[in-house]
């Protein structure tokens, strides 16, 4: 993709991010980004993620072929980086996804899980992530992120996008992040037990429709879907 861009401060942000970022491929993201990136764009979230090999003891660990792998399921890269990255004019990058764009994107230079003394985010030594963090936050965490849901679920109440977020976005986004991740914990438990227990092996694609109809059952306040859907 090919796009003008200016020079800002702001576009030096979107530069460094890109360069630290999109171009390596997001990190950190959560179910909850998927499905909100799936819903906006009206698009199944496989034609943009991918599964790559996971540990055997990461929580985000899908189960598919009766147990005989685990794989994150992550947005897609291609050849300049993420699948959404929009390569400008000058050759500097930028995030095609706006308020889409995941919350640890929009969180950069800082990375979700870490937080100093203040309670804020902590910004990478080198700008990138080093590698997947645990969940910051438990109940509290997702009590907040409920109320921060409501002032714009989408994205806009953290800030404007293209832009980094400032002390009371950063908190807000890590709340969210942290609410996000546990949920994507949770559902991935749940697939997994499912998964290790049915006669057809399911897919990546299984585990993606599991996921949008996982999140549309939380949101409606009914019981988790009983079984995988072919």
């Amino acid at each position: 993709m090919i796009a003008d861009s200016t020079r800002s401060a702001d576009g030096e942000w979107q530069s460094t991010r890109a360069k630290n970022l999109c171009y390596r491929g997001p990190r950190l993201v959560t179910g909850a980004d998927i499905v909100r990136i799936s819903r906006t764009l009206a698009l199944e979230p496989w034609h943009f993620t991918q599964a790559a090999p996971a540990a055997a003891n990461d929580p985000t660990g899908v189960v598919l072929d009766n147990a005989r792998r685990r794989v994150n399921v992550r947005l897609a890269n291609a050849a300049h980086g993420c699948v959404f990255h929009v390569v400008t004019l000058e050759g500097t990058g930028r995030c095609g996804l706006g308020e889409l764009a995941p919350l640890s994107c929009r969180m950069f230079p800082a990375v979700p899980g870490r937080a100093d003394r203040d309670g804020t985010a902590e910004a990478d030594r080198d700008g990138a992530p080093e590698g997947e963090e645990k969940a910051a936050g438990g109940t509290d965490a997702v009590q907040d992120a409920v109320g921060d849901e409501g002032e714009g679920g989408d994205g806009s109440a953290l800030g404007l996008p293209g832009r980094p977020l400032d002390a009371e976005g950063l908190a807000r986004a890590e709340r969210r992040w942290a609410a996000d991740r546990d949920q994507w914990f949770e559902i991935v438990a749940h697939w997994n037990a499912l998964a290790e227990k049915t006669d057809d092996p399911p897919g990546v694609e299984d585990f993606q429709r599991y996921l949008l109809e996982a999140h549309a059952a939380c949101e409606a306040g009914a019981p988790w879907p009983e079984e995988v859907v072919a």
